[in-house]
């Protein structure tokens, strides 16, 4: 069983459009496109970089790669030559925790409109939680989308009204492959 499933519940996942639910069900391989917008500031730039962000492309192909391990998620995102990749795992207070370099990044998934809101995001930077003024925010969606997955993730400072970083896209979920893994 995947992370969100458990999560989600069956209540939950029955409450998903068939494009949200293939996506979360198990492991599989999925094509699509994606949108990386980042800020233009190079010291945030190379920030998010570091942090394994990739940068900046424009309507790229998109391989997305998901497979359980254990109590665990990996997600692998490949895109215009870059691999991004993060665990994700269950908390014990029922929330998504994902791993992204030396930040974990802890929300809850709350379903709306057959997709997934992401919602009340705290944040651990290197094991110490980061304190409300300081941490990032972040708006993310899911949606069903004429029999795509649409995702939509855009993280901004505590201070600041742009985001530093917006991507959004689309994956096909009718094809999806079991590639290996």
């Amino acid at each position: 069983m995947t992370v969100y499933a458990r999560l989600l519940g069956e209540a939950g996942m029955a409450a998903l459009a068939p494009e949200c639910r293939a996506l979360h069900a198990g492991d599989g391989v999925f094509h699509g496109r994606i949108t990386v917008e980042v800020t233009r500031n190079p010291v945030l730039r190379a920030a998010l970089r570091l942090a394994g962000f990739p940068p900046a492309v424009e309507d790229a192909e998109l391989r997305f790669e998901k497979r359980g391990r254990g109590a665990r998620d990996v997600w692998t995102r490949s895109m215009a030559g870059q691999v991004m990749q993060t665990a994700q795992w269950a908390t014990p207070d029922g929330k998504l925790a994902e791993r992204m370099g030396a930040m974990v990044a802890m929300c809850r998934l709350v379903p709306a409109q057959g997709g997934l809101d992401l919602v009340d995001w705290r944040f651990r930077c290197l094991g110490l939680p980061a304190p409300g003024w300081a941490a990032p925010k972040v708006s993310a969606s899911e949606r069903p989308d004429a029999g795509r997955y649409r995702f939509e993730i855009s993280i901004g400072l505590p201070w600041g009204s742009a985001p530093v970083l917006r991507y959004h896209g689309w994956l096909d979920v009718a094809q999806a492959a079991d590639e290996g893994g």
